[in-house]
């Protein structure tokens, strides 16, 4: 069992966090000095082309779309990968019988998933979406399947024993065994759906993140590149500061 943080932990660090950031910048800075800005921009000129993209008012609307495609993509994932890992984890027969569908998904590259996906679909938003929901679907899966096969069997024979009904033990023995994991999983496809939504855009649409990136390098704009990359970083953080990580503690303080 962890011991709550002191004030003075926390405080430690977030100081250290920041710091490392900031050293990553430092780096990166020291780094551009010896480099052509074609290859290696510094750090003031990527903020620069941040500002350029964000005041013609095309880094919002391509923003909105890929966050959009990614998060519509990430839900399709959770609403059919959590509850088939719970069936998974639950009924061996049906482990059985889906594990080689898993394991397929998980070893094909998203890019094959992209040229199939446009071949159904043609060059669609769609696309993205399609990518999203099967690149991030085993990672969902496995973790709540896993999870669930593996909660203490003898706390499950207690609760038989004390003749506990089936939803008192989901809520009392199996959920606090299966959160934690899952969302930890789930702040790891967040930042996979991120990538994933910018790489499917690249190839199949001329719209998002995606697109802006490609025009980028088709026109050797390396400082906007970086630029794009910075407010991909940036997006996944938000989400994992102010979403994903807020969430798991506010699960996980009941059930310690």
């Amino acid at each position: 069992m962890h011991e709550p943080w002191s004030r003075t932990q926390r405080l430690r660090a977030v100081a250290l966090w920041w710091a490392g950031i900031a050293l990553a910048v430092l780096v990166w800075h020291l780094v551009a000095r010896s480099q052509p800005a074609y290859v290696l921009p510094s750090p003031q000129a990527t903020w620069a082309a941040l500002l350029d993209l964000a005041g013609r008012g095309r880094l919002g609307d391509a923003l909105v779309l890929t966050i959009g495609r990614g998060a519509t993509g990430l839900g399709l994932s959770c609403l059919v990968g959590l509850p088939l890992g719970w069936a998974m984890g639950t009924w061996t027969w049906l482990r059985e019988l889906l594990d080689s569908w898993v394991q397929v998904l998980l070893s094909v590259p998203p890019i094959v998933i992209v040229v199939v996906g446009m071949v159904w679909l043609g060059p669609t938003a769609e696309v993205v979406v399609l990518v999203v929901a099967l690149v991030t679907l085993p990672l969902l899966t496995t973790t709540v399947r896993d999870t669930v096969a593996s909660v203490d069997a003898d706390l499950l024979e207690m609760a038989r024993v004390f003749a506990r009904g089936r939803s008192w033990t989901v809520r009392r023995i199996i959920l606090p065994a299966v959160a934690p994991p899952v969302l930890s999983a789930l702040t790891v496809a967040v930042g996979q759906s991120v990538r994933v939504t910018v790489m499917s855009e690249l190839l199949s649409t001329t719209t998002g993140l995606g697109a802006m990136v490609q025009r980028a390098r088709t026109n050797l704009d390396t400082d906007d590149v970086f630029a794009l990359s910075v407010v991909m970083a940036a997006l996944t953080l938000v989400l994992e500061l102010c979403v994903l990580g807020p969430l798991r503690r506010r699960l996980a303080h009941p059930w310690r």
